[in-house]
């Protein structure tokens, strides 16, 4: 599976504390939306017209509109701003399909860079109406290993006034690429060689909000979570053979669906640890399974801890070794199943905290979310 990485840097313009470009990300099932928004002007008016521009991108995307038809619709909006005082921001938006197909628009935005093989590219866009404003379109596709870099005219225009008549533009962000990055250089610290290189073309300072991002196709890390009994025992040989098929590594929250699992496998499950009175969960082993752990102790305490510094996680309990396999993983599959545990109901859950498996999964999704994880549910 293709994971499409997004690489950030930001830089305000001299003297100002707040930026006024913005960008949001937004991953599902079906791909992928990148927003780079470029509020006019700068500081926090400029932050608010970017800000205000990439909530309504989202939310029309969300509404269920095309990225192309909400592209238009935004910007075409826009005009209304040349003649009266409400917020105004370009834009570049993005849609890579899982398979790497991509769309990209841009309104009064920079050609976005393609680099493949090593070797970037700008891509010369469409360009058509939409309303009384003009947009531009290109398509085209990522494979493993390349890369599609987005910008604000604060990377575009950089040089001007420094003997860049118009700055260095799109082509200038490509022939930089193409004459200092070597294919065995690290993907991830090229954005910051293009703004140090963008500082220094404009006598070394930041003379717009400069942002950069860089959207890096590459081989996913899988992570398949099994939690929770099926809501029919006749579904339970199917939820563990769907289980075993999955790619990446594979773990089973739940003494219960563990049992179901070692059935259906014809697997014995070995107790490794029962849990102590400070409040560590049982953990198991089954031969094939990278992790095997209590289910509602477990997740609760996974969530607690899921945003803590990387440093802090010592590994020393089931629940930092399963976060350590979350914050690892680009990709998080989780298979629950619908059966309701009556004992959860119970009184003792409440007085120690451990809220139910559905509303500890959908916490956790959130933090995997804010972690700019690609979370996909299925239940059974």
């Amino acid at each position: 599976m293709m994971f499409f990485e997004a690489v950030l840097r930001q830089k305000n313009k001299n003297a100002h504390a707040v930026c006024g470009d913005y960008c949001v990300c937004e991953r599902t099932a079906a791909g992928m939306i990148y927003v780079v928004c470029d509020g006019v002007g700068s500081g926090i008016y400029a932050n608010i017209s970017a800000i205000t521009c990439a909530s309504r991108i989202l939310e029309l995307f969300h509404g269920g509109m095309s990225i192309r038809l909400t592209s238009e619709t935004i910007a075409a909006s826009m005009h209304r701003a040349r003649t009266e005082d409400i917020p105004f921001s370009a834009f570049s938006a993005v849609m890579i399909l899982t398979d790497g197909q991509f769309t990209a628009y841009s309104y009064e935005a920079p050609n976005p860079v393609l680099l493949q093989n090593g070797h970037a590219t700008t891509l010369a866009p469409r360009f058509y109406t939409a309303g009384f404003e003009v947009i531009g379109e290109v398509s085209g596709a990522l494979h493993i290993g390349d890369s599609l870099l987005l910008f604000s005219d604060g990377v575009s225009q950089a040089g001007l006034g420094h003997g860049y008549g118009m700055g260095i533009g799109s082509d200038g962000v490509s022939d930089y690429v193409n004459r200092i990055y070597k294919p065995d250089d690290h993907i991830a610290l090229l954005p910051q060689r293009i703004m140090e290189m963008c500082k220094t073309v404009s006598a070394g300072n930041y003379e717009d909000d400069t942002t950069l991002a860089l959207i890096h196709c590459r081989e996913a890390k899988e992570l398949t979570i099994l939690t929770g009994p099926p809501s029919k025992q006749s579904m339970d040989r199917g939820y563990v053979s769907d289980f075993m098929d999955m790619p990446g590594e594979k773990v089973i929250c739940g003494s219960t669906t563990t049992d179901i699992a070692a059935r259906e496998l014809g697997l014995e499950v070995v107790t490794l640890s029962m849990g102590n009175a400070f409040g560590q969960p049982p953990e198991y082993w089954i031969e094939g399974i990278d992790l095997v752990a209590e289910g509602a102790v477990t997740l609760n305490q996974v969530y607690n801890i899921l945003d803590e510094p990387v440093e802090r996680l010592s590994g020393s309990s089931v629940a930092e070794r399963l976060c350590l396999m979350l914050r690892g993983a680009d990709v998080i599959h989780l298979m629950i199943g619908n059966a309701v545990n009556t004992a959860h109901k119970d009184l003792i859950f409440k007085q120690i905290g451990v809220s139910v498996r559905k509303a500890t999964i959908q916490q956790i999704v959130e933090k995997l979310k804010s972690m700019d994880k690609l979370v996909i549910e299925r239940y059974y």
